[in-house]
């Protein structure tokens, strides 16, 4: 298993690799992301050539300060 995490220091940034994460989240927003995952798990099992789900196409309470999660094979 070699799975990879990216992401941007800033919109004006270019994509690099991250070696850590955290997620800073309320119990609603961690309920609402492990819904996302497991949609995005049913995708990726259904759709071979699977490409990319956002988080902010699924979130139910979107705010226009917050950060998206992607996720891809």
């Amino acid at each position: 298993m070699n799975m990879n995490i990216y992401g941007y220091e800033s919109a004006e940034s270019e994509l690099i690799g991250l070696q850590e994460i955290t997620l800073q989240v309320s119990i609603d927003e961690l309920n609402e992301l492990i819904e996302f995952m497991k949609n995005t798990l049913l995708l990726m099992r259904e759709h071979e050539n699977f490409g990319s789900e956002h988080f902010k196409d699924f979130a139910v309470n979107k705010s226009l300060g917050m950060p998206d999660i992607i996720i891809s094979k």
